[in-house]
C-alpha cells in the first residue's frame, strides 16, 4: 500500500480551482504570489508544511464573491437611475359657461280676508263686503342693450337677428295651476315688450326672456282696487322671486285690523319658515307658531293678531330652511265699521345704515315714520325729510333710540300738503317705512265716521344704472318723486301699451331735493304711460318712488306706492371650474 497522502483527502473534498480562478497560481487577491501550493507538502526547498487552514485558503474569496453578487443590483440601480423621467399626467379641468336664464316672478293675487272676517247677516247692511277677486297685472322686459336703458329711444342694429329682424324680449304669464293666461307681448323696434292682463283671478307666475333665451330687464307689478265697502282701498304689489329672508313692517294688529303672513312653496322641495314678530316692546314670544313647515306647491298662513294681537306698528321677518318661498304680507284696517284701508306688503330691502324713501305723500295727515332694529343691542337714528327746496329741518329728527328686536313708531309733523323723501341715518343697520294716509268723504250713517286709505312707502336703492317700472293696468293718475345725494340730471323714458316710447323727459334734481315728476308730463300721445324708464346721469346718486293715486267715486282718494329699483343689466356669462 502507497503511503497516505493528507492532501488527497483534502483536495477530494475540494478540487482545484479553474486557471485563473482565485486559487490557482496567479496573484491572489491579497497581492502575494502563490506559488507554493494550498495544502501541506515541501516547498522549493524540500521543507514540509502543514496544511492551510479552511480561512487560510479561502480568505480572499468572500470579497470578490461579496463584489460579483453585488454587480446584477448595481446594473438593476443604473437602469433606474438612468432611464428618462416620465412625463406628468395632465389633467383638464372642467369649464363651462352659462348665461342666466329666463325670469320667473311670482304675484300673489288678490286680497284674501280670513273666513273670519266675512261675517254674513241676515241684513245685507250689515254683511262685510269682501274686497276685489281680480287684480290687474302690467309687465315689461327690455333686452338688455336697449338703447333706452341709456336714455335714449334709437332702434339699433345690435337690436336686429341675422335675419334682419328686430329683436324683442317675450312675456308669458301663467296661473297658479300652470295654465296659459297669456303669451302675448307687444313691442316696437326698441327691443321692449309689454303685457297688461285687465283681470286675473287668482296667483300667477310672470316668465320673461330676451329673444335669446336669456334674462332681460323686467318688472311685473299687479294692482288691485276696491272702491267701496268694506276693504276700500288701492293696492300695487311688485311680482318678486321666491326668496330665504323675508322682511316686513308698519303693518297693525290692534284691534279691527288684521295682517297675515302668507308662505308659498312653488317647488318640489319642502322649506321650514323660522318666523319672529317684533313689537314696540321687543322681539314677541311666538306662542309655538315659530316654525312654519310648507310642503312642495302647498300655501300655509300665519295669522299674526292670533301671534301677538293689540299693536299699532309690528315687524315681521321670516327665514326659510330649504327651498326658497313666495312670501307675502296682506293687511287691513278698519275703525269700528269705518274702512281703513288694506295693503299686499312684499319683502323690504336688507337693513342698512342708509335708506330713502321717495314719494311720501301728505294729504291733511301726517305721516308715520316706523324703524325697526333687528339688531342684538340698542342704536340709534337720525331723520332728514326733504321736499322741492331740500331739507326740511323743521321735520327732521336727531338721536332717535331704538332698543334691540324694537319697532319703533314715528309721527312726521308740520308737513304742508305735498310730496316729500325722508332718509333714515343709523349707527346699525335697521330697516325703516313710512305710512301714507288719505281720507275719503264721510260716509253716511250715524256710525260711520270718514274712511280712510292707507299705503307703506319702502325704500327704494340708489338707482347704479337705469331704474325700470311697470305702471299699473288700471286708470288713475301718478307721480315720479326723485330725490338726489348729489345733484344730477335724470331722463326719463315713458313706453306705451305697444312698446313704443315717447319724447324722454329731462329733469334736474339738486342735491337734498325732492322733485315730483306728474304723470300728465309723461303720457305719450295724451294716453297714461304703461311703463318707465328712470336713467340717472350720476350713478348711485338719485332714488325713485311712484306714488299712485286713484278716486273712489265718491269724491275719496285711494293710495297705494312702489319704489323703482335698479335694473340688473348682465350680458356677461359666468363660467364655472372643477378644480383639484
Amino acid at each position: 500500500m502507497a503511503d497516505h497522502d493528507p492532501r488527497r483527502d483534502h483536495d477530494s473534498q475540494h478540487p482545484p480551482a479553474p486557471e485563473g480562478g482565485p486559487m490557482s497560481g496567479g496573484t491572489s487577491s491579497g497581492g502575494t504570489s502563490s506559488g507554493g501550493t494550498s495544502g501541506g507538502g515541501p516547498d522549493e526547498q524540500g521543507q514540509e508544511h502543514p496544511p492551510l487552514s479552511r480561512r487560510e485558503r479561502h480568505g480572499p474569496v468572500r470579497p470578490v464573491l461579496a463584489l460579483a453578487a453585488l454587480l446584477p443590483l448595481a446594473a438593476a440601480i443604473g437602469v433606474i437611475v438612468t432611464a428618462p423621467t416620465p412625463e406628468p399626467t395632465q389633467v383638464t379641468h372642467a369649464q363651462s359657461q352659462s348665461q342666466p336664464g329666463a325670469s320667473t316672478l311670482q304675484c300673489p293675487g288678490p286680497l284674501e280676508v280670513p273666513d273670519q272676517l266675512l261675517v254674513e247677516t241676515a241684513d245685507q247692511d250689515l254683511s262685510v263686503t269682501p274686497p276685489s277677486a281680480t287684480v290687474g297685472l302690467s309687465s315689461v322686459a327690455l333686452e338688455q342693450d336697449s338703447s333706452v336703458l341709456f336714455g335714449r329711444v334709437s332702434g339699433s342694429e345690435t337690436l336686429q337677428d341675422e335675419n334682419g329682424e328686430v329683436r324683442a324680449p317675450s312675456l308669458a304669464t301663467e296661473a297658479a295651476d300652470g295654465s296659459a293666461l297669456s303669451e302675448d307681448t307687444a313691442s316696437a323696434d326698441l327691443g321692449v315688450g309689454i303685457q297688461i292682463i285687465p283681470e286675473v283671478d287668482g296667483a300667477s307666475v310672470v316668465r320673461a326672456a330676451t329673444s335669446e333665451g336669456g334674462r332681460p330687464v323686467t318688472d311685473s307689478v299687479q294692482s288691485t282696487a276696491t272702491t267701496s265697502g268694506d276693504y276700500r282701498s288701492l293696492a300695487l304689489t311688485r311680482c318678486g322671486a321666491p326668496q330665504t329672508d323675508a322682511t316686513f313692517l308698519g303693518i297693525s294688529t290692534a284691534t279691527g285690523d288684521s295682517s297675515t303672513l302668507v308662505l308659498r312653496n312653488p317647488t318640489t322641495r319642502p322649506a321650514t319658515a323660522s318666523v319672529q314678530v317684533w313689537t314696540e316692546d321687543g322681539p314677541a314670544a311666538m306662542k309655538g307658531r315659530s316654525q312654519i313647515v310648507v310642503a312642495p306647491g302647498a300655501e300655509e298662513q300665519v295669522l299674526l293678531e292670533s301671534v301677538v294681537g293689540g299693536h299699532d306698528a309690528v315687524g315681521v321677518r321670516a327665514s326659510v330652511l330649504g327651498a326658497p318661498l313666495s312670501m307675502h304680507i296682506q293687511t287691513t284696517e278698519r275703525d269700528g265699521l269705518t274702512p281703513g284701508g288694506a295693503e299686499m306688503l312684499t319683502p323690504l330691502p336688507a337693513a342698512a345704515v342708509e335708506q330713502t324713501m321717495p314719494g311720501v305723500d301728505v294729504a291733511g295727515t301726517a305721516p308715520q315714520l316706523v324703524l325697526a332694529n333687528p339688531q342684538g343691542t340698542d342704536t340709534t337714528a337720525s331723520v332728514e325729510v326733504s321736499g322741492p327746496d331740500g331739507v326740511l329741518d323743521a321735520a327732521s329728527l336727531e338721536d332717535v333710540e331704538i332698543a334691540a328686536g324694537a319697532v319703533v313708531p314715528l309721527p312726521l309733523e308740520g308737513l304742508a300738503d305735498g310730496s316729500y323723501s325722508v332718509t333714515v341715518r343709523s349707527a346699525d343697520p335697521v330697516h325703516a317705512v313710512t305710512r301714507s294716509s288719505a281720507t275719503g268723504a264721510d260716509l253716511p250713517g250715524d256710525t260711520l265716521g270718514a274712511p280712510v286709505d292707507f299705503t307703506i312707502v319702502s325704500p327704494a336703492s340708489a338707482l347704479v344704472s337705469a331704474g325700470v317700472l311697470a305702471l299699473p293696468a288700471e286708470g288713475g293718475a301718478g307721480s315720479l318723486t326723485l330725490t338726489a345725494a348729489e345733484a344730477s340730471g335724470v331722463t326719463i323714458v315713458p313706453f306705451a301699451a305697444d312698446g313704443s316710447a315717447g319724447k324722454p323727459l329731462e329733469v334736474e334734481v339738486a342735491k337734498g331735493a325732492s322733485v315730483t315728476v306728474p304723470d300728465s308730463s309723461l303720457r305719450i300721445d295724451g294716453a297714461r304711460p304703461s311703463a318707465l324708464s328712470v336713467v340717472p346721469d350720476v350713478p348711485g346718486a338719485v332714488h325713485a318712488g311712484w306714488m299712485q293715486r286713484e278716486g273712489d267715486g265718491a269724491g275719496g282718494l285711494l293710495l297705494s306706492a312702489l319704489p323703482v329699483t335698479t335694473a340688473q343689466q348682465t350680458t356677461d356669462p359666468l363660467t364655472i371650474r372643477v378644480q383639484d
